[in-house]
């Protein structure tokens, strides 16, 4: 068997790798250069710091985001122009470029022996000491947690001017001086909300990973047709069509046509990631998972005699699986798990797949064409796990152990993920759609297209957020409820008449959140909707989660006690500051349908009536 001399350095990416993880972190060894992905950091920020636009360039964010990559991509470019860059001990370095002294520290977060934090860090700033802006031709690049930062300028009295402008800034979002820049990591943004191939974060990571100088060596192995990397590398492996004929150009072409619409849904797996809110998903944590989704934990070797002693079974390491493993203790995976498409409810289409067997015409027509004649295709290697789950199916009541149910889930749960990547169903337009009802999310495209766009076309997506909020309060006359935000006044079950004010439609806009100063050389992606009175500056945050709690109560779902709680304190907060504000209307009424409108006259007076 073919020895693949990458396979087993890939494997150190992921953070649970029973190989290790020592290749999460920085620049480590010849492959992670290679697989590093440039950001708007080094196609930005680096040029402006090696043209001495800038004397102070602090980098903040979580473990993991890339600033110590950064930093070192910075020497080797000022490297690649002559300077000659010292580094007397693990921390930092510092070289001459263009008459300026640069000097790098590449975490001003830890520890160091034999001496405080806080002093490490005042000698590195020394040359911005005192009470006034600083004169040394000096440029200084450090990478530290926020945090640590705040906490050493607050207990200085040596860097006075310095305290000054980074605490207003950080505290009050002053501006800083035009000869610094602090860069916010953490509002980095992994993906962008573009649903095809783009240079986004992820889509640069994975087309390395699969990139066809690791994995040339995998063509010629005997075990090719069985092994699972290799099968998942096909996949998302884009084939030159350079000194092909015409017919095989033909037929990669069609093949990377399948590979760019299996990569865009994985791209909306981590998509729903950051829209959800939950966590910010660093570079370390991307490079991990897709590292354990593409690669899994067992090497060549290990590989190898799994298909050697016979009856391998490789389905829970296809990639539409591996995603969503529920074994796995990465906390990134853990929060995929929470919309696993293998786990929704639809009675039709599992209907459909329970009864299909693998490699029959009629699931090919199922699914995506990844074959081809020749090595440039796609295995069949999953098919050939997938029988055998379909083939220990319980087929009468006697055989229904739960042994046999368990794996007749597994291979239909198996199915609709398989489905979700790689479902061949066009829609009207003869486009491959995408199969949003797979996911747990109903009415994501919309939220996501107002976000790529930032634009609502005829106001449709604010006439829904609007309809929902009044919805949620017992109003279910479409027309007012569209027309107004209407906010009951009490809550009181024994309530004989129901009393709502209105506020205007016309008076919030509905808007995209613009990127903040400390996102400046950062690809930014904004994570919610905002629904902004226009006048008062109220503002309701809306996540996905939100969004699609909304979108499902505007279509008459009441949600449970426990789901009020989930999602609803921005709205309830939203709702307690709308309160605040004068209406000059109320809507009054004796059941949910039957609505009376008060109103105040010019006069001062109160009228009356049924709304118009």
């Amino acid at each position: 068997m073919a020895n693949n001399p990458y396979l087993d350095q890939f494997l150190m990416f992921y953070s649970q790798s029973d190989a290790g993880n020592g290749l999460t972190r920085g620049l480590e060894n010849d492959l992670a250069r290679r697989t590093y992905v440039p950001t708007k950091l080094d196609r930005e920020l680096r040029d402006a710091i090696l043209d001495c636009t800038y004397r102070l360039v602090i980098l903040t964010g979580n473990a993991g985001d890339g600033k110590t990559a950064f930093i070192q991509k910075l020497e080797e470019a000022a490297e690649a122009t002559g300077a000659t860059v010292s580094r007397p001990d693990s921390l930092g370095s510092h070289f001459e470029l263009g008459g300026r002294t640069f000097r790098t520290l590449y975490d001003g977060s830890v520890e160091v022996p034999g001496t405080t934090n806080q002093e490490m860090l005042a000698n590195f700033f020394l040359d911005l000491q005192g009470d006034d802006p600083p004169t040394a031709n000096t440029c200084l690049v450090v990478a530290m947690n926020e945090g640590k930062l705040i906490d050493f300028l607050s207990h200085t009295t040596q860097f006075k001017w310095l305290s000054q402008q980074l605490l207003e800034h950080l505290q009050l979002d002053s501006p800083l001086s035009d000869d610094m820049v602090l860069v916010n990591l953490n509002l980095r943004s992994v993906v962008d909300a573009a649903r095809g191939q783009t240079d986004s974060i992820f889509d640069q990571i994975l087309d390395r990973y699969v990139a066809e100088e690791f994995w040339t060596s995998c063509d010629g192995c005997p075990a090719r047709h069985r092994c699972p990397v290799k099968f998942n590398v096909d996949t998302f492996r884009l084939r030159s069509t350079s000194g092909l004929s015409d017919k095989d150009a033909e037929e990669v072409e069609e093949r990377n046509a399948s590979a760019r619409i299996a990569r865009s849904r994985l791209k909306s797996i981590f998509q729903i990631l950051h829209f959800r809110k939950r966590i910010h998903v660093t570079v370390r944590d991307l490079r991990s998972v897709l590292a354990f989704t593409l690669f899994g934990k067992h090497t060549c070797q290990q590989i190898e005699q799994e298909i050697q002693g016979g009856n391998a079974d490789f389905t829970d390491r296809y990639y539409y699986n591996a995603v969503f493993d529920a074994n796995e203790k990465d906390r990134i995976l853990g929060l995929l798990r929470d919309f696993d498409v293998g786990l929704a409810s639809l009675p039709m289409t599992d209907s459909r797949l329970s009864f299909t067997r693998p490699g029959t015409s009629e699931f090919r027509q199922l699914f995506l064409r990844f074959d081809q004649a020749g090595t440039l295709g796609r295995t069949t290697s999953d098919v050939e796990d997938l029988c055998r789950l379909y083939d220990t199916r319980p087929m009468s009541p006697e055989q229904r152990t739960q042994d046999a149910l368990e794996t007749s889930r597994k291979y239909v749960a198996s199915l609709r993920r398989k489905l979700f990547f790689e479902g061949d169903q066009p829609d009207e337009q003869g486009q491959r759609k995408f199969l949003s009802h797979l996911l747990p999310y109903d009415n994501i495209e919309k939220f996501m297209r107002f976000i790529e766009t930032k634009t609502d076309p005829s106001g449709q997506l604010k006439q829904w957020i609007v309809l929902a909020i009044s919805r949620s309060e017992s109003i279910y006359d479409e027309q007012r409820g569209r027309e107004n935000i209407c906010i009951r006044t009490r809550h009181d079950a024994d309530t004989a008449v129901k009393a709502y004010f209105t506020y205007p439609a016309g008076h919030f806009n509905l808007e995209v959140e613009e990127p903040p100063a400390q996102a400046t050389y950062v690809e930014f992606l904004p994570t919610s909707v905002h629904l902004r009175h226009h006048e008062r500056n109220i503002m309701l945050e809306i996540s996905l989660d939100l969004y699609e709690m909304l979108m499902r109560i505007r279509d008459g779902y009441v949600p449970a006690a426990g789901e009020m709680r989930a999602f609803f304190l921005n709205l309830l907060m939203f709702k307690k500051q709308l309160m605040s504000l004068p209406s000059d209307r109320l809507l009054l009424s004796g059941s949910d349908y039957n609505l009376y409108q008060m109103s105040r006259t010019p006069q001062n007076g109160v009228s009356i009536g049924v709304p118009s």
